[in-house]
Formats: structure tokens, C-alpha cells, sequence
């Protein structure tokens, strides 16, 4: 069982809240057959780091393709919601009061999503990013289920996972269908939209970015302002400038609506200074308008994963604090991830100075050398990821 992050007292409190639980639902599950005959599983997603939410994407999948007859019920955040409520995994994604302002409301929300699954076992799930104590508790007034996941509290838990960064994020999520007896593979995280949502895209695009041999890069210069992993500016305009003026790219921005201006800036001393959608795409917009696209340059922010979950190969510029094994897709032939030796610390004025323009051009050359401008590529990439009907 995963060390519990609680003093001895507390601990002693949630292993006496445990035995009452399974003493009022009949006992913990017996054997590995009766958790792989589970059916109706509740995941809580109340993280709010767009990458986070991306990342657990591949266990809705997983468990869908292990159990087709699964029923996936996910009680979300906005952000969550705004990454899952398209995905054909999900049969309902559901904003619920935020637990971590209005607990009791949250605790009525999800008892009532419970209470409304189909007949059979059921399961609360929590994935990385959803270990708080407090969720541990919602999971348990919710109603009587197995509980399954990440969590501080693994007293309360039937299967309480600990998380190695070292194996990543995604195998990470991967491992709560493989507790519950799935021996699902790895599979890449997925993002989908509609045919409105490309249309709008293709709509920017055509604005812009209309000539068929012109590489479509998207670049993200802005990070998302909790973590040190910015790149120098200077150094992105000369990228820019360079990619533009040897391989003829057209340069396209997204971030939020904050960075518009910090991007415009940027932009103005560039050859060509591309089109901006800074604050004008939701996660589904975005993930349309990468999927029309050719190639990604990015810091390592929430964007580049929307980038990947839709097969948009990329260059990524990695911070050296962190190990990128956690997060990036470091063995993949799509994906170059450059970054600096190792440090243990950062620095207060940190950035990501370790790595070149020259590095930056080179791996956006191989890259598209790789995957070149490919009008039947940007389709194909478009109809992978287009629902047909929502979800809801």
C-alpha cells in the first residue's frame, strides 16, 4: 500500500472510516475477477493544469476498449470538462460544484451521478492530479463503490496507487485499469472536436494561412506563468525569422488571452509577423486548428499537449529542472524534445537559455523533413479526432 502523507492519528481515523465503509457495503472486493468485472466507474477530475487533464485522456480509452459495456461518468472541473466533452470514451462529463470551495454541494453532485449509472458494481476512480485528501473523502460519500486511484489517503482506498514519474504521467493513469485486473497497452492521449470546431479553424486558416505548400507552424512563446520554463525572446524571433525565410513557413500563435499581448510584441519585428489567436480558442478550437497544421514549436505548456493529442508532430523546449520523462513524449519519432543537462535547483531568474536557435531550427528541419506538408496528413489528423455527436 502506498505510505500515507497523514500523521499516525489521522491515519488510525481513515482506517476506521475504511472498515465501516466496507463493513456497510458487504467487505472489500475479494479477488482480482470481481474488480475486473466492474462496469460503472465515477473518475473524479478537479485538477486544473490543462496537460494534467490531457494526460489521463488515454485511461477513458483504455478502459473502454478492456470493457466495451463500461459506463465512464467523469464529475469535472471546467477546465476538465472543457478537454472531455467531446470524447466519445465519456459517456457523460459533468461540471459539479468545486469541491475545494462548496465540499458538501460537490459530495450531493456526485452521490447523485452514483446513484444514476447504470445497475451493477461501480467504481470511484481518481487519477494524477486528483491525490487530494479531500477528493479521498468525496469518494467515500459518494456511495458505495470500490475506490481506485491516487490518493494521500490510501487507508481509505481499495486500490491506492503510488505515482513514478520516471514511468510518466500516462503509464501512470494506465496503471488504474491495470489495478482493476485491464492489462491495457500504451496508448497516446487523444482530444476531440467537432465538425463546427474545424470549420471555424479552417475558417482562420484560410485568412492566413491559405497556400497548400507552406508549412503551417504554430508556435507557443508564452508560458503559462506558474513554472520557470520560458524561452528568450530574442531567441524565438530568430527562430521564427529563420524558419519563415528558409523553409517559406507561415508562423501562427495561440495562448491565452493574456499572452496576446506579450505575442504581439514578439511578432512585431518579425519578417513576417503570422496571424494571432491568443484568447480566441477554446480547448476544442485549438485541437482543431493543430490538426491542420504541420508542425508545433513550444514551450513545454499545456498547449504542446493538445498539439500531441492530436498527432500534430513538435518541437518542444524543455526546462532542465524538470525530468521530461513525467510529461513529454521523449522516445517518440514525431516529437524532439531539447533540453539542457540536468539541474537539481532552480535558479530564481531561470530560463532556458541551454538551448540554441540553431538546435530549435535543426529539429523543425528534421522534423518536416520527416513529416512534410501534407494536405491528406492534416485530414487525416482532422477526421481522427471529429465526433460525429456529442457526448453529454
Amino acid at each position: 500500500m502506498p505510505q500515507s502523507a497523514h500523521l499516525p492519528w489521522k491515519n488510525a481515523v481513515f482506517q476506521t472510516i475504511a472498515r465501516a465503509e466496507h463493513h456497510l457495503r458487504g467487505g472489500r472486493p475479494s479477488a482480482q475477477a470481481e474488480l475486473a468485472g466492474i462496469r460503472n466507474f465515477l473518475v473524479l477530475q478537479y485538477e486544473s493544469p490543462l496537460g494534467s487533464v490531457i494526460h489521463a485522456t488515454p485511461l477513458y480509452e483504455a478502459l473502454k476498449d478492456a470493457v466495451p459495456e463500461a459506463h465512464i461518468t467523469v464529475a469535472a472541473s471546467r477546465m476538465a470538462a472543457s478537454v472531455l466533452e467531446h470524447s466519445p470514451f465519456v459517456d457523460r462529463c459533468v461540471v459539479t460544484p468545486n469541491p475545494f470551495k462548496n465540499f458538501a454541494r460537490c459530495v450531493m453532485a456526485a452521490r447523485g451521478l452514483l446513484q444514476t449509472m447504470p445497475p451493477g458494481p461501480r467504481c470511484v476512480v481518481t487519477t494524477i492530479g486528483n491525490q487530494r485528501t479531500r477528493l479521498a473523502f468525496l469518494s467515500v460519500l459518494a456511495g458505495s463503490a470500490v475506490r481506485v486511484g491516487y490518493t494521500l489517503a490510501p487507508e481509505l482506498y481499495d486500490v491506492p496507487l503510488s505515482f513514478d514519474p520516471g514511468r510518466g504521467q500516462i503509464e501512470g493513469n494506465l496503471d488504474i485499469a491495470r489495478g482493476l485486473g485491464h492489462p491495457v497497452p500504451f496508448c497516446e492521449p487523444h482530444v476531440f472536436f467537432t465538425r463546427q470546431d474545424v470549420e471555424t479553424a479552417a475558417q482562420w486558416l484560410a485568412s492566413y494561412a491559405a497556400h497548400p505548400g507552406s508549412p503551417r507552424i504554430v508556435f507557443v512563446t508564452q508560458n503559462s506563468g506558474g513554472q520557470r520554463n520560458q524561452w528568450v525572446t530574442a531567441r524565438f524571433q530568430q527562430v521564427i525569422s529563420d524558419l519563415s525565410r528558409g523553409l517559406g513557413a507561415v508562423p501562427i500563435f495561440v495562448g491565452t488571452a493574456k499572452d496576446a499581448a506579450p505575442i504581439d510584441d514578439l511578432r512585431n519585428d518579425l519578417p513576417d509577423t503570422g496571424i494571432s489567436l491568443a484568447g480566441k480558442t477554446t480547448v476544442a478550437t485549438l485541437a482543431a486548428l493543430l490538426a491542420q497544421c504541420d508542425l508545433i514549436v513550444s514551450l513545454d505548456t499545456g498547449t504542446f499537449h493538445v498539439a500531441r493529442a492530436v498527432g500534430l508532430p513538435g518541437v518542444v523546449i524543455a526546462p532542465a529542472w524538470q525530468s521530461p520523462l513525467e510529461w513529454l513524449p521523449v522516445a517518440s519519432e514525431r516529437y524532439c524534445v531539447l533540453r539542457g543537462p540536468s539541474i537539481q535547483e532552480i535558479p530564481p531568474t531561470y530560463c532556458i537559455e541551454e538551448v540554441s536557435v540553431a538546435e530549435v531550427y535543426s529539429a523543425a528541419q528534421t522534423l518536416l523533413g520527416k513529416f512534410p506538408v501534407d494536405a491528406g496528413q492534416r485530414a487525416a489528423r482532422v477526421v481522427c479526432s471529429t465526433v460525429r455527436s456529442v457526448n453529454r
